[in-house]
């Protein structure tokens, strides 16, 4: 621990309400490892399920002591627990297809029955990767600015925790090849990062209202020229926003996006002009004199040429008769 810095104890952050449960020693999803590494058979199936049941009481309890109609905030934490839940099961690879089934059936249910005990019906959680992906961007963002007072104390082990509470996730949402980027980018934030580094941060600490931030606010894809190409100037605020948040790498990739465009724009620029010149040029040659004084010195032009033509024709025949005329002389 570096000087100055406080020991951080993680039940006490802003961001861990209603999972309190899930820093404290033998909790569920140590236990749920724990199992995972001895399985062998189905017959420790029921084992599993217990264990998941077994977790509702604490976050029963958690909810009941600490709701206070604050739903956003429940909805995140709860999501992000069963999140975790899916992706360890999911990412184990010793359940048979229809165990594996049978217990995410389960876990599901389990989400359900905890949103009931305050009726915070009005959370959602899609399955797919995608969604999972934008859930775990939303929640980070959200929680950095929650505990940014500790973060202040204690960067060092903040660090470390963001490592244990994310990495099982990554380990499950990240591509077996290759690199994810991450574009956030409403009127008050423009973010582009690799998708790891993003979560394994806290830097991204921003003060503008995140509630005006939505998912469809983030894309999400592994190539990070699609992103680039995609920024929207339009997005970007006209006011002085102090709280506007953006990072460096977005910042460097408007830089290029914009002077291509200005590129773009000056080419546009001089053909347009070039375009306009040359219509000025047909409009004046069809609708002036100009056309008629053209065909003059043209006709002109021609006139002078042939007269050049003929007396050089002239010149050479003259030069021709002198060659002969000396020549005659001489034979005489």
């Amino acid at each position: 621990m570096a000087r100055g810095e406080i020991s951080l104890d993680k039940t006490t952050l802003p961001s861990v309400i209603f999972l309190e449960f899930l820093y404290k020693d033998n909790n569920a999803i140590q236990k749920l490892n724990d199992k995972i590494k001895t399985y062998i058979s189905d017959s420790d199936y029921p084992e599993i399920i217990s264990i998941i049941e077994g977790e509702f009481e604490n976050i029963r309890k958690e909810i009941e002591d600490s709701f206070r109609k604050d739903r956003a905030i429940c909805c995140r934490n709860i999501n992000y627990y069963f999140d975790l839940l899916n992706a360890t099961i999911k990412s184990a690879n010793v359940f048979p297809r229809d165990i594996q089934d049978n217990i995410i059936a389960k876990v599901e249910q389990q989400w359900k029955q905890v949103l009931n005990v305050k009726n915070v019906d009005e959370c959602t959680k899609e399955i797919d990767l995608y969604s999972l992906r934008k859930r775990c961007i939303l929640k980070h963002l959200h929680d950095l600015k929650l505990d940014k007072n500790f973060i202040i104390l204690n960067p060092n082990d903040y660090e470390r925790f963001l490592k244990e509470k994310w990495e099982k996730l990554l380990g499950y949402t990240n591509p077996e090849l290759g690199d994810l980027y991450v574009k956030i980018e409403n009127h008050f934030v423009g973010i582009i990062e690799q998708y790891s580094n993003f979560l394994y941060s806290y830097d991204y600490i921003c003060d503008f209202d995140l509630d005006k931030l939505s998912p469809d606010d983030i894309t999400i894809s592994p190539d990070i020229y699609t992103l680039i190409n995609n920024i929207s100037l339009d997005k970007i605020s006209s006011n002085n926003n102090n709280k506007a948040c953006y990072n460096a790498n977005y910042i460097e990739m408007l830089k290029i996006k914009t002077s291509s465009i200005q590129r773009m724009n000056n080419l546009l620029s001089i053909g347009i002009a070039l375009l306009g010149f040359f219509l000025m040029l047909i409009f004046l040659y069809r609708f002036t004199p100009l056309r008629y004084l053209l065909r003059k010195c043209t006709k002109k032009i021609i006139e002078e040429d042939e007269n050049v033509q003929v007396m050089s024709e002239l010149h050479d025949n003259v030069e021709n008769e002198r060659h002969y005329v000396s020549y005659d002389s001489l034979s005489h």
